[in-house]
């Protein structure tokens, strides 16, 4: 699973059905840095495999490069399964010479495996379509439980319960989480529109963290600087299990469609998430209250896929902070409402 945040947690479900299938199987799964961090205390898998991507300098990272594929190799597996079929993953997966090697028939590297998945003409969230994929090759798999959970270790919730307890700048829990970031311009709702909404939320009493990752501090600052009192940054984190320990403190997690928005929902923390380009029908579990979507239903191009935007990210600049805040607020009363 050579790819992203919310790549890596969407495929757990798989593991799942496939330890539920095969419960004495080994069960590894090769990821990149930092997405390993992630998978710590994951029940379903045996060992997990980091790869190392070669650097600018990527002849010189040629030695490095073949002792992984060796490695893979000489673990002499009967099954590897590739999800992404990206090229890279393709190469790896047909040099490992496992009996089965699974992937996607419709791509243009399809040649890497002898057992190929047709693409759904129907647009399903990604946990579930993988293990559909695997049932389209014969595996007898439960499709039922598709939804990602994860593990989060007891050294990292102790270190997120210290950090918000011993720091004078971080708000009072509970608490509703801001991720306002994403790799995708066409992902991004303005920070002024965050800013925006954590100003509404506020007159309600809620208390705003805003979260941050590598190079995304100053967005964070000037969000929470923007609000004001009762919002904060969330401290820097030694890696994803602490992040993922301080979300599991929000009572509502707000953002745009990215990593983190995956990490929530596989930790049970109810989320809104702000969709511009992205397709939710792929990216939201379905049929949870607990995690809503908002975006402009009526916008001729909404949802288009695209990582570039010939309309000036219409869809992102016209989504008011008081329509997001009015959903925000229902499931806020929700919550509480289930908790009386």
């Amino acid at each position: 699973m050579l790819r992203r945040i919310g790549d890596v947690i969407l495929t757990t479900p798989a593991a799942r059905a496939l330890r539920k299938r095969y419960p004495r199987a080994t069960i590894d799964f090769l990821t990149e840095p930092p997405c390993h961090e992630i998978l710590e205390n994951a029940p379903d898998i045996s060992e997990v495999l980091v790869y190392r991507r070669p650097g600018r300098g990527a002849f010189s990272d040629l030695p490095a490069q073949w002792r992984q594929l060796m490695e893979i190799r000489a673990r002499k597996y009967d099954w590897v399964i590739d999800f992404m079929g990206n090229p890279r993953s393709a190469v790896l997966t047909a040099f490992s010479a496992a009996p089965l090697r699974a992937g996607p028939g419709h791509v243009a590297h399809r040649w890497a495996y002898n057992r190929r998945w047709a693409q759904s003409p129907q647009t399903r969230y990604g946990a579930l379509e993988k293990i559909l994929a695997l049932r389209r090759i014969g595996l007898d798999l439960d499709a039922s439980d598709f939804f990602p959970k994860l593990q989060v270790r007891d050294e990292s919730r102790r270190w997120a319960q210290s950090a918000v307890a011993d720091s004078r700048l971080l708000p009072a829990p509970p608490l509703v989480g801001f991720v306002p970031a994403s790799r995708r311009r066409t992902r991004r709702w303005p920070a002024a529109s965050y800013a925006e909404l954590g100003r509404i939320l506020r007159k309600g009493g809620e208390r705003i963290l805003v979260f941050w990752g590598p190079g995304e501090e100053p967005l964070a600052r000037d969000i929470a600087s923007e609000i004001g009192e009762g919002a904060a940054i969330a401290p820097a984190t030694r890696n994803l299990q602490d992040l993922a320990a301080l979300m599991a403190r929000c009572r509502l997690i707000v953002t745009n469609c990215n990593g983190p928005k995956h990490m929530a929902v596989a930790l049970g923390v109810p989320t809104l998430t702000i969709h511009g380009s992205s397709d939710p029908a792929a990216w939201n579990p379905p049929g949870l209250p607990l995690h809503r979507i908002i975006r402009l239903e009526d916008l001729f191009c909404i949802g288009c896929r695209r990582n570039d935007c010939p309309y000036d990210l219409e869809c992102m600049r016209r989504l008011p902070a008081d329509q997001v805040a009015r959903v925000a607020r229902e499931m806020l009363n929700g919550l509480v409402a289930s908790d009386s």
